[in-house]
């Protein structure tokens, strides 16, 4: 079954709740892994230049990795950040500090 936050009367995978900045920063943290259908895990890589990153296995959840040396704030914001990713929400454009890349996939 569905996650409730994902169910609608079809029962299909689409959000009863829109997805937009607003409910990407504020909804909470459980609801928006699970509908992306996700894993928080806390790095232990101390480099200050990684901010986090996100695993996609063949098979299995997506693995949300954020520095747990971060302040709770910078956790938050990163893993919402790379929900809203996962998610394929419209998202404002990143600070020029931060930069994103992909890795593997389909070429």
């Amino acid at each position: 079954m569905a996650h409730p936050a994902m169910r609608t009367k079809a029962d299909t995978n689409v959000s009863a709740t829109p997805l937009t900045p607003a409910r990407i920063a504020h909804a909470p943290l459980p609801e928006l892994l699970a509908e992306a259908n996700a894993l928080l895990f806390e790095s232990s890589i101390d480099d200050s230049d990684y901010q986090g990153a996100i695993v996609q296995p063949k098979a299995g959840p997506a693995i949300v990795c954020i520095p747990k040396s971060r302040s709770a704030l910078e956790r938050n914001a990163m893993t919402r950040l790379l929900v809203g990713r996962l998610l394929g929400g419209p998202m404002a454009p990143l600070p020029g500090s931060l930069e994103v890349r992909t890795y593997g996939g389909a070429q």
